[in-house]
C-alpha cells in the first residue's frame, strides 16, 4: 500500500509542479528605438511624445511607455537601453501589426520582437497613432493651443468615447479631472468610462 502511494505521489509531482509554475505568454514588444545610453532611448521617446498625445499623457503614469534595459526581456540583445511603447499579446486578435505600422509612420526606426513572459497586456491603442480625421484634429489642435484647459480635454474624451475608443477616452478624461478636480462633466465621464471598461 505504501509503495503504491509513493508511486502515485511520484507520478503526480510533475503535474503539481507544472500547475504551480507561472504560465508564459507570447508577446510582441514594441520598441521605438534606443541605444547604449539611457539618454539615447529617452530622446526617441521624447520625439514621440511631441507627436502623440497618448504617449505624452501616459509616460511616467504606468510601466509603459518607458525607457527600459534590454537585459530585462528574454531574447533581446543585452546591454542596451530601449524605448518600449508597450507589449501586445500575440494571437488571432492581436493588433500589434497594425500598431507597428502606425507607429513606424511616426518613428521609422520602430520595430517589434517576439518574446515570452508574463506582462499582462500593456498594449497601446492603435487609434492613438493613426492620423486623425478632421474632427479629431480640431480637438488635438485645441489641446495644443490650450494645454491646461480641462474643457478641451473633456471634449476630446467625449469624442473618443463616442467613437468607441474607451481606453484613450479614459486617459484623456483623467487629464481633464487632474487639471480641474471640480469639473463636474469630466468627473461623470470618468466614472462612466470606469464602468464601461470594467464590464
Amino acid at each position: 500500500m505504501t509503495a503504491r502511494l509513493l508511486l502515485l505521489l511520484v507520478a503526480l509531482l510533475p503535474a503539481v509542479a507544472s500547475a504551480q509554475a507561472p504560465k508564459l505568454h507570447n508577446y510582441d514588444i514594441i520598441i521605438v528605438g534606443g541605444g547604449k545610453t539611457e539618454a539615447e532611448a529617452q530622446a526617441v521617446l521624447d520625439r514621440l511624445k511631441a507627436k502623440v498625445l497618448w504617449v505624452r499623457l501616459t509616460t511616467g503614469s504606468w510601466d509603459y511607455p518607458g525607457v527600459k534595459k534590454s537585459d530585462d526581456y528574454p531574447g533581446l540583445n543585452k546591454g542596451l537601453y530601449i524605448a518600449v511603447l508597450g507589449l501586445c499579446s500575440r494571437g488571432k486578435e492581436s493588433g500589434s501589426r497594425h500598431l507597428l505600422k502606425a507607429v513606424k509612420a511616426l518613428e521609422p526606426g520602430a520595430y517589434s520582437k517576439h518574446i515570452r513572459g508574463q506582462y499582462g497586456n500593456p498594449c497601446p491603442p492603435v487609434g492613438a497613432f493613426t492620423p486623425p480625421d478632421a474632427e479629431e484634429k480640431k480637438h488635438l489642435d485645441r489641446i495644443a493651443k490650450e494645454p491646461r484647459s480641462a474643457d478641451a480635454f473633456y471634449a476630446y474624451g467625449l469624442y473618443l468615447k463616442e467613437g468607441g475608443r474607451l481606453e484613450e477616452a479614459r486617459i484623456v478624461t483623467d487629464e481633464a479631472v487632474e487639471i480641474d478636480p471640480n469639473h463636474a462633466e469630466a468627473k461623470v465621464l470618468a466614472q462612466t468610462l470606469m464602468v464601461l471598461l470594467t464590464d
